[in-house]
């Protein structure tokens, strides 16, 4: 009786060992997920944003302009609520001013007044929540110059 007892106590081990070993393995071998929380950016950007900036601006104003962020990134197929499974690996080119003129113009449409600088401002802090979230890693490189040097 206690023979069989053992040998049922290891079969649990090994099956219980062997699942958590696949799941792990698996794990691992997906890139690391980046979760944006809008309330958590809004207080990371609000409290490192200039002096003379907080002077003017509301935690209110400064969620709009983020939630307006989130929404040019959704709009271009960056962030979404996809699982790990579903993170696509095509490669995607947005000119450095795009953003911010996307984001103006959300604004304009809402009847929201905020000065270009400001909603600059705000986006340039938005980054170092990124960065230190993860979702933004070291830059990549380009292709080789084909110009004969």
């Amino acid at each position: 009786m206690i023979i069989w007892i053992l040998l049922a106590a290891v079969a649990v081990f090994v099956i219980a060992a062997v699942s958590v070993g696949s799941v792990s393995g698996s794990l691992a071998s997906r890139p690391r997920r980046s979760v944006y929380d809008l309330d958590e950016a809004v207080d990371f950007v609000a409290e490192r944003l200039p002096d003379e900036v907080t002077a003017r601006l509301s935690f209110d104003e400064v969620r709009v302009v983020l939630e307006a962020h989130c929404d040019y990134l959704a709009d271009k197929g960056v962030a979404s609520v996809a699982t790990a499974d579903d993170i696509g690996t095509e490669l995607l080119l947005v000119p450095d001013d795009e953003p911010l003129a996307w984001i103006i113009g959300r604004l304009e449409e809402r009847s929201v007044d905020l000065s270009d600088d400001d909603v600059a401002t705000i986006l340039g802090v938005e980054e170092r929540y990124y960065r230190a979230i993860g979702a933004i890693g070291g830059e990549v490189e380009g292709p080789a110059d084909p110009s004969p040097g």
